[in-house]
């Protein structure tokens, strides 16, 4: 049975359970408005004031990237319009990143929110998402294992089965999958080799 705090799903209005959730999608929509409209979106049931954007925009780490832009959060942001401008993958995402945190949702679902960021973007993403943690719960979906280290429960999942849950330090104990992929991604990150030249 499928319940939400309880209360099984069969019996929820379907608005009512869709209000605490936002959803931050891999794939990011560009809307032809400005880029606080865009992020506006996140919640339209709400009205949002300059001032909830921003503080979305800067949970996303799109802040100063918004501010370069030529007309800052009143620029629109697409290019068939006159003085539109476009942003690159890794801008679009924390615009999308941004529509997620405006809502404050008491449950938010996040599919690969950093994979076009660059370390450091990623990073303050990463620290924006953990300070959630034990007030709101946050889906993360990642194939980037070093960023749900310090989730409170890892589920790992194999052809849509799940294989293995529990912390970081649960699977990497067990050896498991788990434990096989983050070595491996680790391994990345590590000079095996010292004889190799860079």
């Amino acid at each position: 049975m499928v319940t939400w705090n309880g209360h099984p799903y069969a019996d929820l209005d379907l608005d009512q359970l869709r209000a605490p959730i936002a959803v931050v999608s891999q794939e990011h929509h560009h809307w032809p408005f400005t880029a606080a409209t865009n992020i506006a979106l996140g919640d339209i049931a709400t009205p949002a004031s300059q001032q909830r954007i921003e503080q979305a925009a800067r949970l996303a780490v799109a802040h100063d990237m918004i501010l370069d832009l030529p007309h800052g959060y009143q620029t629109l942001l697409d290019r068939t319009f006159k003085d539109g401008q476009d942003l690159a993958g890794g801008q679009w995402q924390r615009i999308t990143a941004a529509r997620g945190f405006l809502r404050d949702a008491e449950l938010l679902i996040m599919d690969e929110p950093s994979s076009a960021l660059d370390p450091r973007a990623e990073h303050s993403l990463l620290q924006a998402i953990r300070d959630r943690h034990g007030r709101a719960t946050t889906i993360l979906i990642t194939h980037r294992l070093a960023n749900v280290r310090h989730a409170d429960v890892i589920d790992v999942l194999d052809h849509g089965r799940l294989i293995e849950a529990g912390n970081h330090d649960d699977l990497m104990a067990r050896g498991g999958r788990y434990a096989e992929l983050f070595a491996l991604q680790a391994a990345g990150y590590r000079d095996t080799d010292t004889n190799n030249d860079l």
